[in-house]
């Protein structure tokens, strides 16, 4: 995965804050084909939770955020859409 991204981004891979976090994030959250377990479960014995899975678990009722949070979540996915896209160059 991370060879990918230096292939796709060779001058903004290294970057602090770019691209390599959200690489880094999704290797740790995804079960090794090997283990069948995500890095993460086999540190910490949880699994991870992300901004998305947070925000499903409060749509769907299984958590309860605050209500003064921040960002409505519409506006907050709206905002890490874009976030990303400009970390990677997408247009």
């Amino acid at each position: 995965m991370i060879r990918h991204v230096i292939i796709d981004n060779p001058r903004q891979w290294h970057k602090p804050h770019k691209i390599i976090p959200f690489t880094v994030w999704a290797i740790r959250e995804v079960p090794n084909a090997t283990t069948g377990v995500a890095p993460y479960m086999l540190v910490y014995g949880r699994l991870r939770r992300g901004p998305l899975a947070v925000l499903k678990e409060s749509w769907i009722g299984d958590i309860n955020l605050p209500p003064r949070l921040g960002l409505q979540p519409k506006n907050y996915l709206q905002k890490m859409k874009e976030n990303i896209q400009g970390s990677i160059g997408v247009c």
